[in-house]
């Protein structure tokens, strides 16, 4: 099987130059990959969907440096945290606020901004809304009982999450907004991280739009914008593919054609939250080798740990490692 040289590229002459300035442990980005990562996602998505909307999550790097580069090529925020709605909101960026166990400071604090469409992931957070102010525009965040990731730890939907209103409660979930007199309506899920199967997105967009449907019939309401949500998946060994988004895009289409229509659903805007498939193509983490020790086998020191990269320890993730002077 041919290798992937995506995975294996490295950008050694600017490594290099790096090295001779800085001492290490260091991070280096590529800027010119953000910006071909961000045009691709875009436009992969807007040649079938016009008014595609997409978010940058920002939880993958909070780097103002590298966001305003993201957001300069068109992206919005996703946020899910306080400190991640006001760096949004530093940065003059918008988008979609998706909180989880959200305070009351911070709902506050996300609405003041005006910066962020609000999407709850839970019914236990109308009351809050109702006490603090009503918005005109309220989204959903969606458990639908499915799940896919690149790993276990990476599953985020399902009867065992946290994350999302169940399918049992959506109706009411809806229902009680608009008694609130919410005007206007989104419908989000996010089931899973680091995915590499074309199928789940069209999978996952069908659901929403069935969902979205039944709450149609029941409530009369349309939704400004359905968010399939991130997840799109990225190869970290050299033996893996990447996604087909142009794929991806036309077969979702084809549904929201097929579905709307069924259902009698304004075609609402398509949003979706990429974030490592940003940010993880574009970054290197470069540390030297201070110390070769051999012991029962032999051990490779270098001058980064863990506290740069804990994703190994944590989640027993896989990261390809290059010696750049071989």
């Amino acid at each position: 099987m041919p290798y992937n040289k995506e995975v294996l590229y490295l950008p050694k002459s600017a490594i290099k130059q790096a090295i001779a300035r800085f001492p290490t442990p260091f991070f280096l980005y590529e800027e010119k990959r953000i910006r071909a990562n961000c045009r691709l996602f875009r436009n992969s998505f807007r040649r079938y969907f016009p008014s595609f909307a997409p978010l940058y999550a920002v939880k993958a790097n909070t780097n103002p440096f590298l966001l305003n580069i993201i957001f300069s090529e068109g992206f919005g925020s996703d946020a899910s945290s306080e400190a991640e709605a006001w760096i949004t909101h530093k940065l003059n960026g918008s988008g979609m606020y998706t909180g989880n166990y959200t305070t009351e400071n911070e709902f506050k604090f996300v609405l003041k901004t005006g910066c962020f469409k609000l999407n709850l992931d839970d019914t236990s957070m109308i009351p809050t809304i109702k006490r603090i102010g009503i918005p005109e525009f309220i989204s959903f965040r969606v458990n639908p009982g499915l799940s896919h990731g690149g790993m276990k730890s990476l599953y985020l939907a399902g009867p065992n999450a946290k994350f999302g209103v169940p399918l049992k409660d959506i109706i009411t979930a809806y229902k009680n907004a608009k008694d609130l007199g919410v005007k206007r309506f989104g419908i989000h899920t996010m089931t899973g991280s680091n995915i590499l199967d074309e199928s789940y997105f069209e999978t996952i967009a069908v659901k929403l739009l069935q969902i979205a449907g039944k709450i149609k019939k029941k409530l009369g309401i349309d939704f400004e914008c359905l968010n399939i949500g991130g997840g799109f998946g990225v190869p970290y060994r050299p033996e893996e593919r990447g996604l087909d988004l142009e794929q991806i895009a036309r077969k979702i289409r084809s549904q929201f054609d097929l579905l709307c229509s069924k259902y009698g659903l304004k075609t609402p805007t398509l949003m979706a939250e990429p974030g490592r498939f940003i940010m993880a193509n574009t970054g290197w983490l470069i540390g030297k080798v201070h110390v070769i020790k051999n012991s029962y086998k032999q051990f490779i020191g270098i001058d980064a740990g863990m506290n740069d990269l804990p994703r190994p320890a944590i989640y027993n993730a896989y990261h390809h490692i290059t010696v750049v002077s071989q």
